[in-house]
């Protein structure tokens, strides 16, 4: 089963298991099955979608920009349409995501943030990773 790995401070945070057709991603916790609360993610920022392979034994899966603002990017380049590979790394707004088809995590460096950007507008878990950051803890 594929998965979405959200990432915080390089380590692995929430897992998505991609086991619908079509996976929402956006600011609106209320339309989309993932949430990112963050000023630069739309409120329907981008779909993943499965479909049968040529071969009728698995998906492939695409992640498609809906003409979002900011972008979603795809292992840092720009996309619209991509077929997604094992260990794609996507960033929507400033949330960091790993396609994960063989159930191997890792990690990943810490993303960095903006620290003039106020931080109601930043990710959930850019929030958590900075307040640990702030009391010495390395997450």
């Amino acid at each position: 089963m594929a998965a979405l790995i959200q990432f915080a401070s390089g380590a692995p945070g929430i897992k998505y298991s991609l086991n619908k057709t079509q996976f929402l991603i956006g600011r609106s916790a209320a339309d989309n099955d993932v949430c990112v609360p963050c000023a630069f993610v739309s409120k329907r920022h981008a779909i993943i979608e499965a479909v049968v392979n040529d071969t009728g034994s698995g998906h492939d899966f695409y992640l498609i920009d809906l003409d979002s603002t900011n972008h979603t990017y795809v292992n840092e380049d720009p996309v619209t349409h991509v077929k997604l590979v094992d260990g794609d790394i996507i960033r929507i707004g400033k949330a960091t995501f790993k396609f994960d088809v063989k159930q191997d995590v890792g990690t990943l460096k810490p993303v960095e943030l903006d620290v003039e950007t106020p931080l109601q507008s930043q990710s959930a878990t850019a929030k958590l990773s900075r307040r640990l950051r702030i009391f010495g803890i390395d997450a």
